[in-house]
């Protein structure tokens, strides 16, 4: 073939080549790929213990899948679990909402309680969910559930210990002065949330007192003198009630089946804590107040076990010794209930009330007193009759200046171990003095050394009441004769 032919051959097979399709390349798109929208899915939790029936989804998108049962109904406190899915990204917000609601609310949780506002016995809730992608593309199906809510009523039960016990029979009668308190514990399987109110009332009338639903307790005070009941009744946000409770309660075997309310009489209050008195030591103290004050003008009180304990409530301790100018307070033997008084004390001594207790039990800790610690005079358990115990003269100049008229002696036997004390540090305001020491010792039989101090006088501040604690029985300290006088000058000069 000629030169110029082969080259027009040639020409014209590159210049056919143009309109073929390359084999190894794909065609480059003409715009980019299209963002997915996520998915969104939806779960509830509920009690197993409610299993009825069996409910499937029959929404368009997979909104939960269960592989157990679903109650018919349930509670107005549910819990919801929601995740998302996003093929071509990551989900990082979530939108939901309630039928009730119309605005969405925002959040990057993925479950949450909610408190269902259930105005009626049975209603139905739809909520929905929908994820938002980091594009910010949501998804455009939310995952919906919708949810039969059954009203449960609440329950409601006195708090424990609030009530004094019964021991072992009920047929007793609890006794107060004119302020109660009274505390209750309401559950409801709707939530807290759901309890709109509680209302209570004093005995049989339609005269009730609402409070808020969240409150647990209530402060009777003025209550007048007589026997009563106190009902009490939590009522939820569709209006149902619990179950009326009652103190005192002829049903419930563990409480007394009496409250009486008895008003307080006089400035005094004498406080009876040794529980195995004969009722020689009771009548020791009010043979010295029916002379002092004259007989039915103070008031008493009788501690004990069961329906005689000591109120449970502080602010109920704080309003009964309130009612009085001075609290005389003696025990002798087992436990005395003096530690749990003793915020109580401690703040009516602040207020400006006076206390005298007389006990053979120091505990350091009492913050009505400043005793630091204490030690046993007679470690073989016995202090013999006859022991002068001086009175000092706390408005001397100086120190150990004894009023010889108002010593005591001790009248009887004391077999128990008794102490004397020392003297804590005092603070800014606060005064301490001694009040009553042991005489030197008479024989080896006394194993002391010295004078020591048996009552302690104590003033937390320069304008509040004052203490005194006597750490010897005081009802065996009568040898002289002049318990009375002793307490009128205790009461009328060393408290005013």
């Amino acid at each position: 073939m000629r030169l110029g032919a082969s080259l027009g051959a040639l020409l014209l097979f590159f210049g056919g080549c143009d309109s073929l399709q390359n084999p190894f390349l794909d065609e480059l798109p003409v715009d980019s790929l299209q963002n997915l929208n996520p998915e969104t899915h939806l779960s509830l939790n509920f009690a197993p213990l409610s299993i009825d029936t069996v409910l499937s989804d029959t929404s368009n998108d997979t909104t939960f899948v269960y592989n157990h049962y679903l109650p018919d109904t349930t509670t107005s406190q549910q819990v919801l679990y929601w995740w998302g899915e996003d093929p071509d990204g990551e989900v990082v917000a979530y939108h939901y909402r309630w039928s009730f609601q119309t605005e969405w609310t925002t959040t990057s949780a993925e479950t949450d309680t909610f408190f269902l506002p259930l105005g009626i016995v049975y209603d139905e809730f739809i909520f929905e969910v929908k994820a938002e992608d980091n594009d910010g593309n949501l998804d455009p199906t939310p995952a919906t559930l919708r949810i039969p809510v059954a009203n449960s009523p609440p329950e409601i039960e006195f708090s424990i210990n609030s009530n004094p016990s019964a021991g072992s029979d009920p047929n007793v009668t609890h006794i107060t002065f004119p302020t109660r308190t009274f505390a209750w514990t309401v559950t409801d399987l709707d939530g807290l949330a759901s309890v709109n109110h509680i209302r209570y009332r004093l005995d049989d009338t339609n005269a009730w007192s609402y409070l808020a639903g969240n409150v647990s307790s209530v402060t009777l005070s003025d209550i007048p003198a007589g026997q009563h009941t106190f009902y009490v009744q939590a009522i939820d946000t569709a209006g149902a009630a619990s179950n009326l409770l009652q103190f005192p309660d002829s049903t419930d075997l563990s409480t007394p089946n009496r409250w009486i309310v008895k008003e307080p009489v006089g400035d005094i209050l004498l406080v009876d804590d040794y529980k195995l008195d004969d009722g020689s030591t009771h009548q020791f103290y009010t043979d010295i107040l029916d002379s002092l004050v004259g007989s039915g003008n103070y008031s008493t009180l009788e501690l004990g076990y069961n329906e005689k304990a000591l109120p449970s409530s502080n602010s109920d301790q704080m309003a009964m010794f309130n009612y009085f100018k001075t609290v005389i307070w003696y025990h002798y033997s087992e436990a005395p209930s003096l530690s749990g008084a003793d915020g109580a004390l401690r703040a009516y001594l602040e207020a400006g009330g006076n206390v005298f207790v007389s006990s053979i039990f120091i505990d350091t800790d009492y913050t009505y007193t400043s005793i630091d610690s204490n030690w046993v005079i007679n470690p073989s358990g016995r202090l013999l009759t006859g022991l002068t115990i001086d009175f000092l003269d706390t408005e001397a100049s100086g120190s150990g200046a004894i009023l010889s008229e108002y010593s005591l002696k001790t009248s009887a036997l004391i077999a128990r171990r008794v102490s004397a004390y020392y003297p804590a540090e005092l603070t800014e305001g606060e005064i301490s003095k001694d009040l009553f020491i042991l005489q030197d010792p008479r024989t080896s039989n006394d194993n002391w050394v010295g004078n020591p101090p048996i009552a302690q006088l104590f003033q937390p501040s320069p304008g509040s009441g004052k203490s005194i604690f006597f750490s010897l029985p005081f009802h065996l300290c009568g040898g002289n004769g002049n318990a009375i006088g002793v307490m009128d000058k205790i009461l009328n000069e060393v408290f005013q």
